[in-house]
Formats: structure tokens, sequence, C-alpha cells
């Protein structure tokens, strides 16, 4: 794949709550989206023998390895794909990271079926591990969960917005071991707001596609970006040419062209009132 759009999305794509999965999807295939990522897949806060799909009334699997989500669920998946999508990718966030990394210690079996469960009944093509805890040592739950989602054939992206050597050894590994990284998706907002993708190109044997992430709306620090803002910052990253204002975006400006393997958006519901300009946005300033 040449460009990738993508986009984290919550529950706008799971049944209850008065989401509307179909409405939703219907609105992503008639843009540039290329590759959805659902998010995020967390430790319950009420049960910690759950991990639930973004908030806490959607428990999805159990520590036994069961699937205890909605019925729907599965055959709303299943509909995803059309228009410009053609993968789909599924994150753990960082406390959903650890609790795999348990599991996989105590029961590996029961860790083995949600994964097996995540290829082939919800049909994705890999898993996003947006870990954010600094522990990205041979023995942490990032390495656990990695080579567990490897032994079931799903492929890998991650979401990192510091320590890129870290990141760079993590994907030496994950090719070591036959597995594939399909994509980095580079913070390039709050914690990550002067991360410029140029700085991370280049990572892997053969070398793994950065695609780098905006948001309209995040803290820590504040990043505001209008749509405006985003064509610029796309264009300035993909031909080195133009300005972006700092509420968006604070890197050093590159003056050439950078090989970027695209870009995402944190999050859906954070656009969802003017989705189409900000993936137009996106879409023009990538060039794709």
């Amino acid at each position: 794949m040449s460009t990738r759009i993508a986009i984290y999305i919550g529950n706008e794509l799971y049944p209850g709550g008065g989401s509307d999965p179909a409405a939703t999807i219907k609105m992503l295939q008639a843009s540039p989206l290329t590759s959805p990522i659902l998010s995020l897949l967390n430790l319950s806060a009420k049960d910690t023998s759950q991990l639930v799909y973004n908030n806490t009334p959607n428990a999805v699997y159990d520590t036994s390895g069961n699937y205890i989500g909605d019925s729907t669920w599965p055959g709303i998946l299943a509909t995803l794909r059309g228009g410009n999508i053609v993968e789909a990718y599924l994150s753990f966030s960082t406390n959903g990271t650890q609790f795999m990394g348990q599991l996989i210690a105590s029961n590996p079996t029961a860790a083995q079926n949600i994964l097996s469960h995540i290829k082939n009944t919800l049909g994705f093509d890999g898993i996003d591990i947006d870990d954010e805890s600094g522990d990205f040592s041979a023995g942490s739950p990032l390495y656990a969960l990695t080579d567990a989602a490897i032994a079931v054939g799903l492929k890998l992206t991650a979401a990192p917005f510091f320590s890129p050597s870290s990141w760079g050894d993590w994907i030496a590994h994950v090719q070591s071991k036959g597995g594939t990284v399909a994509w980095l998706n580079l913070q390039c907002y709050a914690g990550g707001k002067t991360n410029n993708p140029g700085d991370w190109l280049g990572m892997g044997n053969p070398a793994v596609p950065i695609v780098a992430g905006t948001c309209s709306n995040c803290k820590n620090p504040q990043t505001t970006c209008s749509t405006t803002s985003v064509q610029a910052l796309y264009t300035l990253w993909t031909s080195g040419k133009g300005s972006v204002s700092s509420d968006c975006w604070t890197g050093t400006p590159n003056t050439q062209p950078q090989a970027i393997g695209g870009g995402f958006f944190w999050t859906f519901g954070s656009i969802s009132s003017n989705f189409t300009g900000y993936m137009t946005a996106m879409q023009t300033g990538l060039n794709a």
C-alpha cells in the first residue's frame, strides 16, 4: 500500500449505547480512509478479569479466553471493508497490553484463544499496541503480546511517541521472529507534538512505514489542529514546503520531502462533526 490513511475509532463501531455502526461504516467507506484502528482494548476498571472495548460496559474477553462481547459485533465488523478500506486493526492500550502479558504468563491457552478470535472471528488483520508504559525490555508485556500475536498470524502496528531506539529494537525483534510490523503510528501530537516523522524513517530491515498522527484537540501539551493546519502539516512533511501553526505542531520543520507512509487521526469522535473536512485535508496534504 503506497499511502495509508488511518483513524482510531471507539464506541461508534460497537453496538449499543446509542451508537449506529452501520451509519458510521457508510461514512468511513465514503472517505479516503484505508485503515481503521478500533480502540482501545482496556483492562476493566470494575472487573480485573475482563478486557473491555473502549469503555467499561463493553466487556469483550475474560481471563478464560472467552469472547463475552456483543454477539452482533463480528457481523458488523465483517461489513467494515469497502470503499477505500482494505484492512483493519484492533488496538491494545497500555493496561490492555499488561493484561495480556499477565495472561500469557498464567494461562497461555486463554491468551491464544483471544488472539485467534481477534483474527479468525472478528476478522482483524492485526493488532496495534499503544503501549506508553516505557517498559520496552525483552521481558515486558509488550514483547509477550508481540510474540503471541506473531504465533497466531496477526500483523502488528504500534503507536510510539518517544524512545525511537527502543522501538527500533522492537521492530528488529518482530522481523527476527518472522512477524510483520505493517507500520508505526507515530504520535505527532500531545506528548509527541515535537516529533518530525522524518526522524523515525528507516527503522527496520526492511524499513517500516511511518504513518504520522495528528489530533484536533489533545492535551499535555495542548494540540489544536484545524483542517487548514492539518493540510499544511502534511504538506510540510511530504514536500518540505510551507509552515504550520504552533498550536498544531512544534517540531523542527523539514526543508526536503519525506517519504512518510501516510497519516492518522486520534480520534474519530473528535472530528466526526467535520469528518469529511479533516479527511480531505489529510489526503490533500499527503498528495494521496
